[in-house]
């Protein structure tokens, strides 16, 4: 016999084995004990949640002559004949495939026919959103005045693509993504029944892997299954999903957390010579810092994550080491260029940038790469505050200290200082290139955006700045200011910083002063200016 897929071989039959939707099936099975059952139904929700399966056993147990706690018997007359491929009673249609108006036009003819062997005659439009809008127009009569023999259930993963008015003479069932617990759950009962071996980390990894979804869960499961003889382990299941290791995660997260460009593109290297994919690596990129968040923010993060003790504990130590604003800088950073990089060219450089932005946040103005950076400056300001860092030069003896200071006194008088430039020898590109480096190295970000527009010259030995409106020299004028600004030219021999008239300013005093002596020349009555 060929071989059945999990999957397919475990789908369920009955209500009680529908897993993950409890309150559909509450409503489902309270309406076939009370007869109280609709013309049409809409099973909405992710793909794998159960939307089909659901739809079979309800097909069934409304035909059934005997239910048991609302699930079909498989016993009766009914059941055994609906059981057969060939039964006419439950029609399940592909509208994927089936979605013109020819095909609903047939289906409406053939709904007017009794059912051969049971009560009701049952239509299953799987994927129902496919239909075009002749089709729809086509079902929609027969849709909210069917026989009393007729009963439709329409299925879809995208219920924002059906028109309101079949939404409307729909009963409508939102089916939820599964939890990773009862995903898991189900894969150690088929594991258990099939005599193999696993780890219980490893099953939460191929309940993680589903993403809610138990078909696709159950899909890895097959595949995890053949992969070994022996015993299913962690590291199994990370290789047969092609995710990165966690050691190689945990080294990319230390040279982030470090500042060090360096080795952040020499992991990169290491990691694309693994052959794997940036879109994959991001995904682990981002699951690696949602861990260390729930880690950071949780008090059973150990419950949550269900790793192996030892990759936890790695884990444990990392997050120890960086602040939540820095996770959630990451994350989002990484998150921006997930969609990017499905359309780009060259998405190992969209990687790269970001995997160095975050790495330097100093690099980056954005306002979450400035929050960054102050958490990190009060996280180090508390730190000294609270005594936690040691100051070397307290602890060391008094005749060290004067070693140290003798020592640098010899030093001092031993080295040349650096000779100046004479400012009038410079070019006024790098004069102002080294006034904003100057500035930045002050760390006045408020000075280094006002020089940024402003002209530089050079008059008689001094640097003269000629800003490009009053409100900027107003600023600039300030002494505190004018000292940072010779500060930042330090490198250079001059007299003084000299702040000009805006140049708007200078403009318009020479109109003035030429339009006065043209006045003085012909006359107030005779000179007009425009």
């Amino acid at each position: 016999m060929a071989y059945l897929a999990i999957y397919r071989k475990y789908r369920p039959v009955s209500f009680d084995k529908v897993v993950g939707q409890d309150h559909i099936v509450k409503t489902l099975v309270n309406q076939i004990e009370n007869q109280r059952l609709g013309h049409a139904y809409l099973f909405t929700g992710s793909r794998g949640t159960g939307k089909t399966s659901t739809a079979k056993i309800f097909a069934k147990a409304i035909n059934c002559e005997h239910p048991v706690n609302g699930s079909p018997c498989g016993k009766c007359s009914a059941c055994l004949a609906l059981n057969d491929p060939s039964n006419l009673d439950i029609m399940e249609i592909d509208a994927a495939s089936n979605n013109g108006v020819n095909e609903i036009r047939d289906l409406r003819d053939k709904v007017q026919f009794p059912p051969v062997s049971c009560r009701y005659k049952v239509y299953i439009i799987d994927e129902v959103h496919m239909l075009t809008g002749p089709a729809f127009n086509a079902l929609l009569k027969t849709l909210e005045e069917p026989p009393k023999h007729a009963v439709f259930i329409l299925a879809t993963t995208e219920v924002h693509k059906i028109p309101a008015t079949i939404l409307s003479r729909c009963m409508r069932f939102d089916f939820r993504l599964v939890s990773i617990e009862q995903i898991a759950e189900l894969i150690t009962k088929i594991f258990d029944e099939q005599g193999k071996l696993y780890d219980k980390e490893a099953i939460f990894a191929l309940a993680k892997a589903g993403e809610g979804s138990i078909r696709d869960a159950l899909s890895v499961a097959d595949t995890a299954f053949s992969y070994s003889d022996g015993k299913l382990t962690y590291k199994d299941v990370l290789e047969i999903l092609g995710s990165t290791g966690l050691d190689l995660l945990n080294d990319f997260a230390n040279a982030l957390i470090s500042s060090s460009p360096a080795k952040t593109l020499s992991i990169i290297e290491e990691l694309s010579s693994l052959g794997k994919s940036i879109g994959v690596l991001i995904k682990d990129v981002q699951a690696y810092f949602r861990d260390l968040m729930v880690i950071k923010t949780c008090d059973n993060a150990s419950q949550i994550l269900s790793l192996p003790s030892e990759s936890f504990n790695q884990l444990k130590e990392i997050a120890e080491q960086i602040s939540e604003n820095r996770i959630l800088y990451i994350l989002q950073s990484f998150a921006e260029i997930e969609s990017a990089v499905k359309y780009s060219n060259n998405p190992r450089i969209l990687f790269e940038t970001v995997a160095l932005k975050t790495c330097q946040p100093e690099t980056d103005y954005t306002i979450d790469a400035l929050m960054v950076r102050v958490k990190e400056l009060e996280d180090k300001i508390s730190s000294l505050l609270n005594g936690q860092i040691a100051l070397k030069q307290a602890d060391e003896p008094i005749e060290t200290k004067e070693k140290q200071k003798s020592a640098s006194q010899e030093t001092i008088t031993t080295q040349q200082k650096p000779e100046k430039i004479i400012i009038s020898t410079a070019s006024i590109t790098d004069i102002k290139g080294k006034l904003l480096s100057g500035l930045r190295e002050l760390g006045s970000e408020m000075l280094w955006n006002i020089v940024q527009t402003v002209n530089v010259a050079v008059k008689d030995g001094s640097v003269c700045l000629i800003p490009k409106d009053e409100n900027d020299k107003a600023v600039l004028v300030i002494e505190d200011n004018l000292e940072k600004l010779k500060l930042a030219l330090n490198d250079y021999e001059f007299n003084s910083v000299v702040i000009e008239n805006p140049l708007g300013k200078v403009r318009m005093d020479k109109i003035d002063e030429a339009s006065e002596r043209l006045k003085k020349m012909f006359g107030d009555d005779i000179v007009i200016i425009k």
